[in-house]
Order: C-alpha cells, then structure tokens, then sequence
C-alpha cells in the first residue's frame, strides 16, 4: 500500500503510528513509516499500541511444505509472495501443501495445490478472492495450452458446464506440476491437459 504518509517527493511525512484508513473511514490502519501494513482496528475503539518494528533483513518462516513447493515453483511467484506467506492461515490442520505457483484470478495470486483441495489465494487492498474445491467434490480438472487456464468442475466437463475454480497459469512447468500434485492427491477427479 502506498499512502497519504509518502511526500510529494517519495520521503515520509509521518512517523510510524495508527492513522485513518485511506480506504474506509470506520477503520485505523497502522503506518510502518513508510508504508501501510495489514494490520487494522476500529477507528472509534483505542488505538492498539504501536507494532514492534521487525528488522528489515527478517524474511518471514515458511511452513516446510509449504517452502518446499515455492523452492520447486520455475515461472515465479511473481505478485503473489503476499499470498504465500499468508498461506498456513488458510489450511486445515492435516492438510499438506504439495505443489504451488502463481496464477491470476481477480488479481495476481497464488494456486495451491494439497493433500485434501485445489485452492487459488488473492488479497488485494481493496479486493480478496479465495476459491477452494475440496477433492471429494471435484469431478473434472482441466487444464488448456492455449489460453493457458486452469479450470476445476464439480460437474461433468461440457460446453455449458461451469467451473468452480478458474485461473490462468502462465508457465507450463508449473501448471503440470499443480496437474502432477492433484493426480497424485485424489483419485476421484478425472484431469486432463488440452
């Protein structure tokens, strides 16, 4: 997020600290000192008291599974680095990350393939998406070359079905190797590469 706390020419105005969201007036969002964060409360309520600063070399702790599918991913994660650090929040308890790359839905994400779903993650400033289908409900995953998208049924695969989940993946590499995962995963969907 950039903000109303950058200058005109791009030096900060204000020090760290809770301010008014610039996007909805009931909220407060806090300002690191250069940029807005995800962190925000309630703007009639106290303010929280200020985030400690982690140090800017820090990189966020992966979950195993989950660091072991970005280190396999070959066309990039581009845009969706957000998504994947925020991935472990959106699992189940049991549920293993077996492959992952970035895709575009509503926006620049993450699809994830698991041991139990084929999910897609986007969080946006002002828009989220996050479909998920579950294995058990998956009739159909398609994927197709040429317009490059990735598609989930919960029905049977026609012209007038429509799918539960659709993103385009980029590289081919890693659209087969979501396809591989979810071969592996379930036994249920029939998956096909057209």
């Amino acid at each position: 997020m950039t903000g109303a706390a950058a200058g005109g020419n791009g030096t900060v105005d204000r020090p760290a600290g809770w301010l008014p969201d610039p996007l909805d007036d009931s909220l407060i969002r806090y300002w690191d000192g250069h940029r807005w964060t995800f962190e925000t409360a309630a703007r009639h309520s106290p303010a929280p008291p200020p985030l400690p600063v982690a140090p800017a070399a820090a990189a966020p702790v992966l979950r195993a599974d989950i660091a072991g599918a970005v280190a396999r991913v070959r066309g990039g994660l581009l845009g969706a680095m957000k998504e994947v650090k925020l991935l472990a929040e959106h699992l189940m308890p049991d549920e293993q990350v077996l492959a992952l790359t970035g895709a575009h839905g509503d926006g620049s994400g993450v699809l994830v393939c698991t041991n139990r779903r084929l999910l897609f993650l986007f969080i946006g400033i002002v828009r989220r998406q996050f479909l998920a289908v579950e294995w058990n409900a998956a009739k159909a995953v398609v994927y197709t070359r040429s317009a490059r998208t990735l598609q989930v049924f919960t029905t049977r695969p026609s012209k007038r079905a429509v799918p539960a989940l659709s993103v385009r993946v980029y590289d081919i590499t890693d659209a087969e190797a979501i396809i591989n995962a979810a071969q592996a995963a379930s036994a249920a969907p029939r998956l096909d590469v057209a």
